[in-house]
């Protein structure tokens, strides 16, 4: 079989291998549920780590099927799909130069930035915290059909919105992002960045569910 043909095997198979997913509709019938975006992108970031990290790829999918019950989600947790909110390109050093698309993504289900006082702060300044959420790389291909990694990030909208608006706090942003990018993935990025305009500010289909933490609502008075 064709690489393509090969392909159209595997989607055709995926409900029976991606219970979370909808049932993929035949070339004879019209009238079966399609995937949404966000399905479908998921369903290639499943093959592609099949395909490369089998390890990780069955431990997502037993994630995200539940294992019987639960929706998928870990205990005190919760599926969550981000918005897009700007697209930031690199380079990989421990990839020997590949390109890196990162994702900067949002959702209100992650906190919002916030001073970090301590004990120990002196003076004026007050360190940030900048909570995120950090998704598994995925494979890509950029518009000269070469190979690229992509990863998805997600903050509050509110530091999206910062960021958008300041240069600096922007720069610190995505220093923290490719930071959790070497400490969870080994992936050594380089901090020359660029930020290509891409439609749907998105590098894919739609931005990909996470698992993050409940987060606790505060307590009325």
């Amino acid at each position: 079989a064709t690489p393509a043909g090969q392909r159209r095997l595997v989607h055709r198979q995926a409900p029976a291998h991606y219970p979370f997913l909808h049932d993929m509709p035949s070339d004879d019938s019209s009238d079966e549920p399609q995937l949404t975006p966000q399905e479908a992108e998921l369903l290639r970031h499943l093959e592609d780590l099949q395909a490369n990290n089998p390890a990780e790829y069955e431990m997502l999918v037993s994630q995200l099927g539940g294992g019987g019950g639960g929706g998928g989600a870990p205990p005190g947790g919760q599926k969550v799909v981000p918005e897009p909110g700007f697209v930031a390109k690199t380079h990989s050093y421990t990839r020997r130069g590949t390109k890196v698309f990162i994702n900067v993504c949002q959702s209100v289900h992650v906190d919002p930035p916030s001073s970090a006082a301590t004990a120990a702060t002196s003076g004026d300044e007050l360190p940030m915290r900048i909570p995120l959420s950090l998704g598994p790389p995925r494979e890509d291909l950029d518009r000269a059909g070469g190979a690229c990694t992509v990863y998805d990030v997600v903050f509050h909208p509110d530091t999206v919105s910062t960021a958008l608006a300041d240069a600096d706090f922007r720069s610190l942003m995505l220093q923290l992002a490719m930071h959790q990018i070497k400490e969870k993935h080994g992936d050594d990025l380089s901090d020359a960045v660029s930020f290509p305009r891409i439609k749907g500010n998105y590098k894919g289909l739609a931005p990909l569910p996470q698992f993050m933490r409940a987060r606790k609502e505060p307590a009325a008075e």
